[in-house]
């Protein structure tokens, strides 16, 4: 097949994300390759990062007046392939591929609803960011099982480079680093319940250590994240804590390589782990605790809780901790973890996958 024309509508809540930062690696990829891209979607940072790979990047409001856009896009008909990210992206790619009838994959990032069954025979694949999505798609959303396959999140290439520091070395300037990286919004409040109750277990189990919780990221709720850090903080007085703010994508695997904890999810859950750091996977529906065991095993199934799980309940966090407070087997669950995402996430064999899916040489 020759070199691609790819359409790529992007909306989300975020002005940046990890769904925006998994379109721009996405995007990456596919320019290397020869094929052009095409991004549709709004935010100053977004469209930076964007064209900085190669692509094109239409601006739209997505508040009014994206139809009428959508409608000169597929009249224009300057594309062959519509890759969608999230709800309102695969509305903009229908309304375009109704007049353009070209082919269209759908990305699903999330466990949202968004009616499939009522439009799933205008598109012509599903890809799920992890085998979670993948269930629920096909149960929820009833696609045919054909048309659904799995495009699981990525971690860069060069983040497993980056030196696998021990135990000791993490705690050698009597500092332990808690690092959390997410949007600052309603559905990742979950991880404050989970680095207070990280915290509270390790300083019982390091009372000469200090800890501090380093928060990556901004959103609509960054003022409610700094009041509960804040509280605790003052409640534990070996505990403080730093917002960073939104931090450059490429320096985020360097501070959770330094960190003893990492409490995130999705795209940050896998960044973290191939960093070499431990993680304490929670997202928006579910809680999968320590990556090590069977816990990692549904960490990886479930986007580190952000998609959901069944029938799952993960081992104490304080048991966990107290168990990995013995440098060896710490040193060896930050090892496995690192080797398992390496394996199945890293950028160049997720970026195959995707060239697989979207049928592009």
């Amino acid at each position: 097949m020759s070199k691609r024309k790819i359409l790529m509508p992007v909306r989300t809540v975020a002005e940046w994300g990890g769904v925006h930062e998994w379109t721009v690696d996405a995007a990456s990829a596919l320019v290397k390759q020869g094929h052009e891209v095409t991004f549709v979607g709004s935010g100053v940072v977004f469209k930076e990062r964007a064209e900085a790979t190669g692509a094109s990047f239409k601006v739209v409001n997505w508040k009014k007046g994206w139809k009428k856009v959508a409608q000169q896009v597929g009249e224009e008909g300057n594309f062959d392939l519509i890759f969608s990210h999230a709800p309102a992206a695969r509305q903009f790619g229908l309304v375009a591929n109704e007049i353009a009838q070209k082919e269209h994959v759908v990305m699903i990032h999330g466990a949202y609803h968004d009616f499939m069954y009522e439009w799933s025979d205008q598109v012509d694949a599903f890809v799920a960011a992890s085998p979670s999505l993948v269930h629920f798609v096909q149960r929820f959303g009833r696609v045919a099982p054909w048309k659904v396959s799995n495009l699981p999140n990525a971690a860069p290439d060069e983040v497993f480079d980056l030196p696998l520091l021990s135990h000791d070395e993490k705690l050698k300037d009597g500092v332990g680093h808690i690092v959390t990286a997410s949007r600052l919004s309603k559905d990742k409040t979950p991880q404050i319940d989970s680095v207070e109750e990280a915290v509270r277990a390790l300083s019982e189990l390091y009372p000469d250590i200090k800890w501090q919780i380093d928060v990556c990221g901004d959103g609509p709720l960054r003022d409610y994240f700094d009041r509960r850090y804040r509280m605790l903080s003052r409640e534990l007085k070996n505990v403080s804590h730093v917002m960073h703010g939104w931090v450059l994508p490429q320096d985020v695997p360097r501070m959770m390589n330094k960190a003893f904890l990492t409490v995130t999810a999705g795209m940050a859950g896998m960044r973290a782990l191939a960093s070499g750091s431990l993680c304490l996977g929670t997202g928006a529906r579910a809680t999968v605790g320590i990556q090590t065991g069977k816990n990692l095993r549904a960490g990886v199934w479930s986007n580190f809780g952000d998609h959901g799980i069944f029938n799952f309940k993960p081992t104490p966090v304080n048991s966990d901790l107290a168990d990995l407070s013995n440098a060896a087997a710490y040193d060896n669950a930050v090892s496995v973890a690192r080797s398992v995402v390496k394996r199945g996430n890293s950028q160049h064999i997720v970026d195959g996958l995707m060239l697989s899916a979207l049928q592009c040489n």
